[in-house]
């Protein structure tokens, strides 16, 4: 079973302009609410895929309520916490989309969790979760108040044999990279936190600083690069994946999108081509979206015959 975790989930609320200008009056075009939080996005891309899984987190007051109604709709298994204390709310994101493609976010820090309400969350978890299965962080956790979370959970797991998935950045990113997640897929900026240095934007200097994490023992690690796709070290060898031409229509959620996809492969069984190929595939569809999470699973699959992958190394 694939489980996601969301500890600062959010409403998304898209905000559609011609163009943005700052010190002026922007006149807005359209608004659109969608579900936000990184886990969120996993757990309904795996589900476009055909792929059950379980949604955990935690939310509060009526925009968290909005949250779990959203992922009942996509017909996810729904282990939220939700608290209702009328003083709290699950945070709102603001995203304006030009008609250029061009993307820019104002999020709010989210709701402070309470030590027992996160208490609570990781016993379900304990009692849900069994031996085998595939558990994905994703996004944010600063508003936790324990700062390696994550890692507490990891260790909480460690006789499990989870397959860990971990897709965060900052401090989470490197407390947990120490607990041997099976997957991480860090940005260029998120690699060189990692590597200690700022890395430049060529593969040679990317695989290099690939390889000075190897002392982590992660066995896959997929480096995002926006529109210029991807490198992916695996126990195979490393790969220079180039993405199929697009409309680009959002940026959002592409990063989601592609977990999901190396995730709905890897539990399926897939050659690690064919798992990239599908993780860049629903990517690439995700950018031809107006939304942040979702796209159209038959233009997916149209795009995976388009995605080009060469062995480097």
């Amino acid at each position: 079973m694939i489980h996601t975790l969301t500890l600062n989930p959010a409403i998304d609320r898209i905000l559609y302009l011609s163009r943005f200008d700052k010190n002026i009056t922007n006149r807005i075009q359209k608004t659109v609410d969608t579900i936000g939080g990184k886990g969120t996005h996993v757990s309904i891309n795996l589900k476009i895929l055909g792929k059950e899984n379980t949604a955990f987190g935690i939310s509060h007051g009526k925009s968290g309520q909005k949250v779990i109604n959203m992922l009942n709709e996509y017909g996810i298994e729904v282990r939220f916490k939700h608290y209702d204390d009328g003083s709290r709310e699950t945070r709102t994101n603001y995203l304006i989309i030009e008609d250029t493609g061009d993307c820019t976010i104002a999020a709010e820090r989210g709701v402070t969790l309470k030590t027992e309400e996160l208490n609570e969350l990781l016993e379900d978890m304990k009692a849900t979760i069994q031996p085998g299965d595939y558990l994905i962080f994703s996004g944010d956790a600063s508003n936790s108040p324990d700062p390696s979370v994550y890692n507490k959970i990891l260790e909480m797991f460690r006789d499990r044999d989870l397959k860990f998935f971990l897709d965060t950045s900052g401090k989470s990113l490197k407390e947990c990279i120490r607990e041997t997640p099976y997957m991480i897929k860090p940005n260029l900026d998120e690699l060189s936190t990692l590597a200690g240095h700022p890395i430049a934007e060529d593969d040679a200097s990317i695989v290099e600083a690939i390889e000075s994490l190897d002392s982590y023992n992660v066995p896959i690690i997929a480096v995002s690069l926006g529109g210029d796709g991807s490198i992916v070290k695996a126990p195979e060898g490393y790969y220079r994946v180039h993405p199929p031409k697009v409309n680009v229509q959002n940026t959002i959620g592409c990063g989601d999108c592609f977990l999901s996809g190396f995730v709905y492969g890897l539990s399926e069984g897939y050659s690690i081509k064919d798992t990239i190929r599908i993780a860049t595939a629903v990517s690439a569809a995700t950018a031809e979206s107006k939304l942040s999470a979702g796209y159209d699973l038959e233009r997916a699959k149209e795009l995976k015959e388009q995605v080009t992958i060469e062995k480097i190394k």
